[in-house]
């Protein structure tokens, strides 16, 4: 029995790095809701606190139909409390279609929320999930990837 026990110390912490690479290392979660009569994504996710100073990038697809534009980002932009205060900048990518939000990495921040309103252009039926990733700029092996759905039967597309 003593030689079963003499190993014993060496599975859990084994285990426990090979199980590590497979957790959401962010994280990260979304949902969608209306504001203002308009659709918005929410997105929340957890800076690791051991992490040293480094640049995280969150991008963000819309959903075919709609777009992200550069108004509503700013009005983002203009809040100084919440999730947007600790980006630093933007970048708006094929015409609405993609959002890169740059996090500070000086951000005292770690649990961060923010909501990232969506311009619809056009209806769409069946509309398919779009992708949301939040990458540690400097090391590209650090990222998680979830998807996010607009469900249009609860909204009426004014013609």
């Amino acid at each position: 029995s003593s030689g079963i026990n003499a190993e014993w110390p060496l599975r859990p912490g084994t285990y426990h790095i090979s199980g590590f690479e497979y957790e959401p290392i962010f994280g990260l979660q979304s949902t969608v809701s209306m504001v203002d009569d308009m659709q918005s994504v929410s997105v929340l996710f957890t800076l690791p606190r051991d992490a040293p100073s480094t640049m995280y990038l969150l991008e963000i697809s819309a959903p075919t139909g709609m777009v992200f534009t550069k108004a509503l980002v700013e009005g983002q932009m203009q809040l100084t409390d919440g999730g947007f205060s600790t980006i630093t900048r933007y970048d708006i990518k094929q015409g609405g279609q993609r959002l890169q939000l740059y996090i500070d990495p000086e951000t005292r921040i770690k649990e961060i929320a923010l909501d990232i309103p969506l311009h619809s252009k056009f209806a769409v039926a069946n509309r398919m999930p779009a992708q949301i990733s939040l990458v540690d700029y400097y090391n590209p092996s650090l990222r998680q990837t979830i998807f996010y759905e607009v469900d249009d039967s609860e909204y009426v597309i004014m013609e």
